[in-house]
């Protein structure tokens, strides 16, 4: 049976995840009783986990439109993680459902997501809106809380305006304003700088930095991402992401936390259109401080309409 190059490109990934759910999860030692990214990463506390925050583009289009506004593919996403943590941390798992709909000059998401974490458990919610200002200027705006889950904020929100640069409109330069209040007394404020290039297909590359100041005791703590995109809407997406940074605190109880520490992610993403207009959503994570490490996945399924 011969094999085409594009079934070796999926079977490299598929190996890939693999390898990220087979973290040990070693028990031997009791250490400090602290510490938080949470499993669906960008929403908890500052760590290297939050710098992408917002991804400035959403995956619809291998390149950005070149005039006027292209309304993204309205869609709906479902799925659950799994998420094992070494040194008596024990494991992490939840669900999640968000939707995206576009209308106008405006493109609504919203989400929600219950997660286990620490020994307990809670609810993030969050919606947001991104606006088309013209064809060059787009900004978005979220807002998000939470019921229980001491790892969950009381309240974050994050702004983000974008500018579309060159000919094709390929490069977009990012700026962002974060604020985050933890459910304990740490209170975070960030700026972001970001950029995304649309090569000609199948390419995307994105970075970015965020700088990060943690009250209190204005701990500043900034962290990096870089992240490569290969694929085409309707086909597949497959993104390799690398963070590395400080943590200003994170969370393991509601009154326990760590603060002012060195840690770096490593995440994987295939995205699969299955059907013309639903697919799956396959993520790899790793992560790494130095008081452990956590590894998994979550798989979710998507309908566009």
């Amino acid at each position: 049976m011969t094999i085409t190059h594009q079934q070796q490109r999926r079977i490299a990934a598929v190996l890939f995840l693999l390898a990220f759910t087979a973290v040990p999860r070693l028990r031997a030692q009791d250490i400090m009783q602290d510490i938080v990214p949470t499993a669906s990463a960008g929403l908890s506390s500052s760590g290297v986990a939050n710098t992408a925050q917002t991804a400035p583009l959403q995956p619809d289009a291998d390149i950005p439109p070149q005039t006027g506004r292209k309304p993204l593919t309205n869609s709906v996403e479902a799925g659950g993680d799994y998420m094992g943590l070494t040194n008596g941390f024990g494991h992490w798992v939840g669900g999640y459902a968000r939707g995206v709909v576009a209308t106008g000059n405006n493109t609504v998401n919203a989400e929600v997501n219950g997660q286990h974490e620490f020994g307990d458990a809670g609810v993030y919610l969050g919606a947001g809106d991104t606006y088309n200002f013209n064809p060059d200027w787009y900004g978005s705006l979220t807002l998000g809380s939470s019921v229980g889950g001491f790892f969950w904020p009381r309240f974050r929100t994050d702004a983000f305006i974008n500018k579309k640069w060159m000919s094709r409109k390929q490069l977009i330069t990012t700026f962002g304003f974060g604020y985050y209040a933890a459910k304990d007394v740490h209170r975070d404020h960030s700026f972001f700088l970001g950029s995304t290039y649309y090569f000609v297909k199948p390419w995307i590359v994105e970075e970015g930095i965020r700088f990060n100041v943690s009250n209190p005791g204005a701990v500043f703590s900034p962290a990096a991402f870089v992240a490569v995109t290969e694929g085409r809407n309707k086909q597949h997406y497959i993104t390799l992401r690398g963070g590395f940074g400080k943590e200003a605190f994170q969370l393991v109880g509601p009154d326990v936390s760590l603060s002012d520490f060195q840690s770096q992610t490593l995440s994987i993403t295939w995205r699969q259109w299955i059907g013309t207009n639903w697919g799956a959503n396959l993520v790899g994570d790793y992560y790494h401080n130095p008081f452990y490490q956590r590894g998994g996945t979550s798989l979710g399924f998507f309908r566009e309409f």
